[in-house]
């Protein structure tokens, strides 16, 4: 074999795990060797390589490996290196060592020659494709697909999406796809995984860090790390998170940091985003060209889903998700409250008023909620968000804040009630009582310490000591008194106070 050759590329890896067989993932490999191109493409760490090595211990037919490099962009390289995978398993084969990358057309029909003239049947894996950026690279294997004999059967395994003629090959009938949908691992296999791992799980857990997952192997693999030598599985799955140590540094040294400094930007700044389409990630990014974005961001592979048939709504991974979240608000803290501002203002413009909720409420923008909710009050997806909220704030003070604001953005009694009413809560039977008691369910405890101390004819300054917050800390709840007792400035607010009874 000429020295120019790599050896260990054209050695397949041997498979790491046999202590879990994905057998119907191993039954669609062997069946795509009816058809000319079996693609297996999905994200970093959805074992692809692992599947194959897999199923290579019990291919039905010879399987030649080459696994590609950014080196192999070189034509020449590229089908030097084909070919002599081809020939480590027929011999009989040509090599073509001399090739210089002159005339592809004449070295592929060459190898197209000889395998259809010495080959019964043989396969050909073409690992880690995504790395293959030279247009004329993609133009000899879109050659070598279109005129491939019979017995020559193609698998590709890539991050991205090829630019090869997969559309014409699928009317065919010449496509077999394995795409991430597919590589998920399911809840059953999650248990036999972790089994063999000698991790003992239950059957909830197993299906609950599925779920947390979403069935990426690399992240099970790496849950698995953090939960050897625990012994409170139960616990701990629910709070894996893409801040993970393992997760983090995975995703951040074999996804993020391979991306420019562009799409970089667009996925922080888009992270805050449960959902987003094109022109929503314009908004937040306060960029053009989100559609393109998108679609290089699919193209790449870069833990992207869509949620539509039309492709119009996509999410992230979840713990993709958390990664870039944790990043953003460590690089960037004070940006994050201004994002979900742009995101609420456009889906409240666009008529998605749950959306826009959501978003007032992690602004912190609660003129914004208020707006939403007397705009919707008896909307149902707004009492879910409502509920949602109230779980992450037990004592409802935020959740009075919003209320109060609501009502003077224009909520009527009636809507206010029957929106408590679903809440199931106490305290909405209170709010109904007498002025006093409203009026003081809707101010914080904290807020009422303040009310107070204003009255006593306090500073902000003298406030902030006594209470031991910061001045911008007491600008806030005043803010929030004078917003809830519908008064513009200290006088009016003390007096609006004894005449309710609050002081």
């Amino acid at each position: 074999m000429p020295k120019t050759l790599l050896t260990t590329k054209l050695r397949p890896p041997r498979a790491r795990d046999r202590r879990l067989m994905r057998e119907r993932l191993l039954e669609a490999l062997d069946a795509g060797m009816r058809r000319t191109l079996t693609l297996v493409a999905a994200p970093a760490g959805y074992g692809k390589t692992t599947l194959l090595a897999s199923w290579l211990e019990r291919a039905p037919l010879p399987v030649a490996w080459l696994t590609l490099d950014r080196d192999d962009n070189d034509p020449g390289r590229f089908l030097r290196h084909l070919a002599a995978a081809l020939q480590e398993i027929d011999d009989t084969l040509q090599a073509l060592g001399d090739f210089v990358g002159d005339d592809a057309g004449a070295a592929l029909t060459t190898i197209v020659n000889d395998v259809s003239e010495n080959v019964e049947d043989l396969a050909l894996v073409l690992d880690d494709y995504h790395l293959i950026e030279a247009s004329k690279v993609h133009e000899a294997l879109r050659f070598l697909i279109e005129h491939a004999p019979e017995q020559l059967h193609l698998i590709i395994a890539t991050r991205s999406e090829p630019p090869l003629p997969l559309a014409r090959l699928r009317v065919r009938g010449e496509l077999t796809e394995l795409r991430t949908e597919a590589l998920r691992f399911t809840a059953e296999e999650v248990g036999e995984l972790t089994a063999g791992m000698q991790l003992e799980l239950s059957r909830g857990d197993s299906s609950e860090l599925a779920q947390r997952t979403e069935g990426w192997a690399a992240g099970l693999q790496l849950a698995a790390l953090s939960l050897q030598g625990r012994d409170d599985a139960s616990n701990f799955i629910p709070y894996f998170t893409g801040t993970d140590p393992y997760v983090l540094a995975y995703l951040t040294e074999e996804v993020l940091l391979k991306q420019d400094d562009e799409i970089q930007t667009f996925l922080l700044l888009t992270s805050v985003l449960d959902r987003f389409c094109p022109e929503l990630a314009d908004v937040v990014t306060e960029q053009r060209g989100g559609l393109q974005t998108i679609e290089k961001l699919e193209r790449a592979g870069l833990f992207l889903s869509p949620l539509d048939r039309q492709r119009r709504w996509f999410r992230y991974h979840s713990l993709f998700q958390e990664l870039l979240r944790h990043r953003l608000e460590a690089a960037r803290p004070a940006l994050v409250p201004t994002l979900h501002g742009r995101a609420a203002r456009w889906f409240a413009a666009n008529d998605y008023p749950a959306d826009a909720l959501r978003h007032a409420l992690l602004a912190d923008d609660s003129a914004g909620a208020a707006e939403v909710i007397a705009a919707h009050p008896e909307a149902e997806q707004i009492r879910h968000q409502l509920n949602a909220f109230l779980k992450r704030n037990d004592d409802g003070g935020p959740l009075s804040e919003l209320v109060a604001a609501a009502v003077a953005a224009g909520i009527s009694l009636e809507q206010r009630g029957r929106l408590f009413d679903t809440f199931e809560r106490p305290a909405a039977a209170r709010l109904e009582a007498g002025p006093t008691e409203r009026w003081s369910e809707l101010l914080s405890a904290r807020e009422q310490q303040v009310l107070v101390l204003v009255s006593a004819g306090l500073s902000n300054k003298q406030i902030a000591q006594r209470l031991d917050i910061s001045l911008n800390t007491v600008k806030t709840h005043t803010k929030n008194i004078y917003a809830k007792l519908n008064v513009k400035r200290r006088t009016e607010a003390v007096a609006r106070a004894r005449e309710l009874g609050l002081v």
